[in-house]
C-alpha cells in the first residue's frame, strides 16, 4: 500500500488529503509543511495505524479498497512534470491486487479448515453423548417398557444430530409407528426393537404388513439385538422388497465414527435396490442373510 501511495501522489499535502479521506484519525497525520520525506511521512502513519487495539484494520481496509480500484492519474503530475510514472503505478495497483486476492483467499481456506475441525470436534463430542445413551439402553434394572422408550430418544437423537431429522412417534387405526424420516426424496416409516432375536423377527412380519399398506411404502427396521436367520430369510427371499434392516453392529459402527448415518443408508438402500439384499453389513460390504 506504501508504494501505491507514494506512486500516485506526489505532494505531501496530497498524500495527506488521501489519508484524510480514508478516515485516518487526524491526530496520527503531521502537518502540511512536515520536514518528513513522503516516504517517511507514510511510513510513520502506517506505524501509529499499527500501534492502536484495531491495528488500524477500518482504515487500512479503507486504503485497500480505494486504491486496490485507483482510476484517476492526475495528469499535472504525471503528464506535466512527470513526477510519477503512470506506468509504475499501474503496477503498484496490480501488485495490490493479488496480494489482496492471495490475502482473501488465505483467510477464506484458514476459516474452513478451522471450521471443519470445528465440526469434527462437535461431531466426536455427539458420537461420545450418543455412545453413552446407546450404552445405557442395555443397562440393568429395567423394564422392557422403559428400555424400548429409551432406545426410541437414542435413535431419535442419533438421526437428528447426523442430520436426518426424524418425526414424532404415531399411531394409526390398530398401528403404532415408531417414527418416520425422509431421505433422498423418499419417506421411510421406522420401527425400532430393542428384544432378542427371534423376538423382533416375529415383529418384522408385522411392520411389514405395515409398510405394504402405505403409498409407495418404504421402510426401515432397526433391531439392536439383530434377527434370526431362519425368521429373516422366511421374510426377505421372494418377497417384494420394501424394507431395510439396521441392528446394534450397525448402530456401533455409525457411533465409533466409522461410517456416518447417511452413508449407512444410502449403501442399505443401494444394496436393496441393486441387489436385492435388504440386511448387508455397512462397513464388511456383505450379506448378513
Amino acid at each position: 500500500m506504501r508504494e501505491c501511495i507514494l506512486s500516485l501522489f506526489w505532494p505531501k499535502k496530497k498524500i495527506i488529503e488521501f489519508l484524510q479521506s480514508v478516515d485516518t484519525p487526524p491526530h496520527l497525520l503531521p502537518a502540511a509543511d512536515t520536514e518528513m520525506s513522503r516516504h517517511a511521512l507514510v511510513t510513520h502513519v502506517f506505524a501509529q495505524l499499527g500501534a492502536r487495539p484495531d491495528r488500524g484494520y477500518t482504515v487500512f481496509q479503507t486504503m485497500i479498497d480505494r486504491l486496490s480500484n485507483w482510476s484517476y492519474f492526475d495528469p499535472y503530475y504525471f503528464d506535466n512534470l512527470k513526477k510519477l510514472d503512470k506506468g509504475e503505478a499501474v503496477k503498484q495497483i496490480e501488485l495490490l491486487k493479488r496480494a489482496v486476492e492471495k490475502r482473501n483467499a488465505s483467510t477464506v481456506n484458514r476459516r474452513a479448515a478451522a471450521q471443519a475441525a470445528q465440526q469434527q470436534r462437535d461431531a466426536s463430542i455427539d458420537l461420545t453423548t450418543l455412545k453413552s445413551a446407546f450404552t445405557r439402553v442395555f443397562g440393568a434394572g429395567m423394564s422392557p417398557q422403559e428400555r424400548g422408550r429409551l432406545f426410541e430418544v437414542f435413535l431419535k437423537q442419533l438421526f437428528q444430530r447426523q442430520s436426518v431429522p426424524m418425526g414424532d412417534p404415531f399411531r394409526l387405526t390398530g398401528e403404532q409407528i415408531d417414527g418416520s424420516f425422509k431421505f433422498e426424496g423418499e419417506n421411510y416409516i421406522i420401527e425400532a426393537k430393542w428384544q432378542d432375536a427371534s423376538t423382533s423377527t416375529a415383529q418384522l412380519y408385522v411392520f411389514a404388513h405395515k409398510v405394504d399398506g402405505k403409498m409407495y411404502g418404504r421402510g426401515l427396521f432397526i433391531s439392536a439385538n439383530g434377527f434370526s436367520s431362519e425368521g429373516l430369510r422366511a421374510v426377505v427371499h421372494g418377497k417384494h422388497i420394501q424394507t431395510i434392516l439396521v441392528d446394534g453392529e450397525d448402530l456401533s459402527h455409525v457411533l465409533d465414527g466409522r461410517i456416518t448415518l447417511k452413508e449407512m443408508l444410502d449403501y442399505k438402500i443401494r444394496a436393496a435396490q441393486i441387489r436385492g439384499e435388504v440386511y448387508v453389513c455397512s462397513l464388511r460390504r456383505c450379506s448378513k442373510v
